[in-house]
C-alpha cells in the first residue's frame, strides 16, 4: 500500500535556512547616502553661516555710519552758529597759511557785547589721549586748560580753510584765501572721520562743510568782485 507524504501546513512555518529573513523596508543609509547627505549639509550650514556674517558686518556698518553722520552734524552745528556769531577771530596755525588745525573765535557775551567770551576749535593730532585724533572745542585761547568737548571723534583728516569775502567759486585760489586775521571773512572746514573693528571693513565719513560767515566781524579789505 502506497502512502502519501503528509501536507505542509500552511499556517505551520518552514524549515529555519539559517539566514535572517528578508523583510520589505531597510533598516539604514548605505555610505554613499551618507556623503551626499553630509555634503548638502555642509553647504546649507555654510551658506546659513555667510549669510549671517554678512548681515552682521552690515548692521555694524550701519550703526557706525549713524554714529559718524550724527556726531558731524552735531559739531557743525555748534562751530556754524558759533561762527557766524563771532566778532573776531584768530588763526592759531600761523605756520600754515591754509588748512590749519585751530581757531579761536571772540564771541558776544551773554549780557552785553562788551563781556566777550573766547572759545578755540582745534584738532588733535596726536595718537593718544582723551582728545586723540578728534575735533575738539574748549573755552579760552589756544593755550586754555578747560577741559576740552569732542565733537567728532577718530578724525583721520582735517583741515580748516579761511577766505576773503566775496571769494566766489569763479576766483582763481590766490584771491580766495585769506592770509591774515583782518581780511578773513569766511571759515570752511573739512574732515574725514572713520571707524574700525575686527573682522569688519573700516567705515568712512567724508564732512565737507559749506563757507561760514562772520557776520558780526569787519574785514580790512573791500569785496572781491568776480569777473565777468
Amino acid at each position: 500500500m502506497t502512502t502519501s507524504p503528509p501536507r505542509a501546513d500552511a499556517r505551520r512555518p518552514g524549515p529555519r535556512s539559517g539566514r535572517p529573513a528578508r523583510f520589505g523596508t531597510r533598516g539604514g543609509f548605505t555610505l554613499t547616502e551618507l556623503i551626499v547627505s553630509a555634503s548638502l549639509s555642509a553647504i546649507i550650514l555654510a551658506a546659513i553661516l555667510s549669510s549671517f556674517l554678512f548681515l552682521a558686518r552690515s548692521s555694524i556698518s550701519l550703526v557706525h555710519y549713524n554714529e559718524m553722520e550724527a556726531q558731524a552734524r552735531r559739531g557743525l552745528q555748534v562751530f556754524a552758529e558759533e561762527v557766524r556769531s563771532a566778532r573776531d577771530i584768530t588763526w592759531n596755525d600761523t605756520a600754515r597759511s591754509s588748512g590749519g588745525y585751530s581757531v579761536t573765535l571772540t564771541l558776544p557775551g551773554l549780557t552785553s557785547n562788551s563781556d566777550e567770551v573766547l572759545v578755540t576749535y582745534y584738532y588733535d593730532p596726536s595718537t593718544s589721549g582723551p582728545t586723540a585724533r578728534a575735533f575738539c572745542r574748549k573755552l579760552g585761547d589756544k593755550d586754555s586748560t578747560a577741559t576740552p568737548v569732542v565733537l567728532v571723534a577718530n578724525v583721520t583728516r582735517f583741515g580748516l580753510e579761511r577766505y576773503k569775502a566775496g571769494a566766489g567759486a569763479t576766483l582763481p585760489a590766490a584771491d580766495k584765501l585769506a592770509v591774515n586775521d583782518l581780511e578773513t571773512k569766511q571759515l570752511q572746514l573739512t574732515l574725514t572721520a572713520s571707524r574700525e573693528r575686527a573682522t569688519v571693513a573700516t567705515s568712512t565719513h567724508i564732512v565737507l562743510s559749506a563757507r561760514f560767515i562772520l557776520r558780526n566781524k569787519p574785514f580790512s579789505r573791500t569785496p572781491v568782485e568776480e569777473p565777468a
